[in-house]
């Protein structure tokens, strides 16, 4: 008899009694590979071994959530996170959030245009462009030094919140420089004006499509910028022009991106309008009337002071949101469409009782008072 053994062939004497069993012994083998897989005769036994098992040394874990990979792409969304967290807690800012129930503003164009993306990409700087991100950040804040501003801050020379271009009738706080009887120009004049001065732009460059596109959607965007605003009470939108918030209804105008791209040139060069002939002129004649009551600019020395206990309050709730965004993050949830609708902490004082936190949706804060 033959066997082949590690591709050697050896002969074998066996007599008559082994043969035969050998053919029973080949033939139930068939018989078994026939009605089972190969795999299914298998029987492996295993242990487990706990010293020999796979520790977290070498695994990132945050809030115990294990982050996948891709460490400095994970790192930099929640850079961005950490300062969206300080937009969406700035008490500067709660009235752009507190009535968001319908996400009515484009956030991503808005932070791009504060930013000042439009006119500079992320790797050019100067210092023009060091002043119009200045200028939009505390615009939109509502920090630009008005005398209502600067007097709360205790600053030197500034003896009274009141507006000295109209003769002290009225404190000058964010919303008066806007609408100071001193002003030369009216808002409602600017906004009216505005589109023929951008249509004569377009003219001078040669935009004979981009002057179709402004005359075909004029109309419309008078009609949101005119209509009332759902976030800022009692306001219509065109305020929310002036604080550089950008409104999504904007974009429900047309689908079609040069469309879109002209309608939202045509709501920057309003904006820098604005600007330039209510904003600046203020500016000229606030620096000519201080300096006929001989207040130099290195009188003006700012004195802030903010008590640990407020600023404690302010960290806690940040810290609460923040790790609500990191977590969606770290769970590979994009946030970038929904960050402004994320639940907030918020903290009411009632005379001297312990502090009660409540939780609250920014798109869905109830109004009420406490006696």
């Amino acid at each position: 008899m033959l066997f082949s053994r590690k591709n050697c062939i050896v002969r074998l004497d066996a007599d008559d009694k082994i043969d035969n069993n050998i053919k029973e012994i080949r033939k139930a083998l068939s018989e078994s590979l026939k009605t089972k897989s190969y795999t299914d005769t298998i029987k492996d036994e295993f242990e487990l071994i706990d010293e020999a098992l796979v520790t977290n040394e070498f695994n990132l874990i945050w809030n115990n959530r294990l982050i996948t990979g891709g460490y400095r792409a994970w790192r930099k969304k929640i850079t961005n996170a950490i300062w969206k967290n300080e937009i969406l807690n700035s008490d500067k800012l709660d009235d752009l959030f507190v009535y968001n129930y319908k996400k009515e503003f484009d956030w991503i164009t808005t932070l791009e245009f504060i930013s000042n993306r439009i006119n500079f990409s992320s790797r050019q700087c100067g210092d023009k462009d060091t002043k119009d991100r200045s200028y939009r950040i505390k615009n939109i804040l509502k920090e630009l030094p008005t005398y209502k501003t600067l007097y709360k801050r205790n600053t030197n020379k500034i003896a009274s919140p009141k507006c000295i271009r109209c003769g002290k009738k009225e404190e000058e706080d964010w919303d008066h420089v806007w609408i100071c009887d001193d002003n030369e120009f009216s808002i409602d004049d600017i906004i009216q004006e505005s589109p023929y001065k951008f249509e004569l732009e377009l003219v001078a460059q040669n935009k004979d499509k981009d002057i179709e596109i402004l005359r075909n959607y004029l109309c419309n965007f008078l009609t949101i910028l005119e209509s009332p605003s759902i976030i800022l009470r009692g306001k219509s939108r065109k305020w929310e022009l002036i604080r550089g918030v950008f409104n999504n209804n904007f974009n429900n105008i047309s689908k079609i991106k040069e469309e879109k791209t002209v309608i939202k040139e045509l709501w920057n060069f309003i904006y820098d309008e604005i600007k330039k002939r209510i904003r600046i002129p203020r500016c000229d004649e606030i620096k000519r009337l201080e300096e006929k009551e001989e207040i130099k600019k290195s009188d003006l020395r700012l004195k802030k002071q903010v008590s640990e206990d407020n600023q404690n309050e302010i960290l806690e709730t940040e810290n609460i949101t923040l790790g609500k965004l990191t977590g969606a993050l770290t769970d590979g949830i994009n946030i970038d469409r929904k960050w402004d609708t994320i639940y907030r902490i918020v903290y009411f004082y009632v005379r001297k009782l312990p502090v009660i936190p409540f939780t609250i949706e920014s798109t869905c804060l109830a109004e009420f008072s406490i006696a």
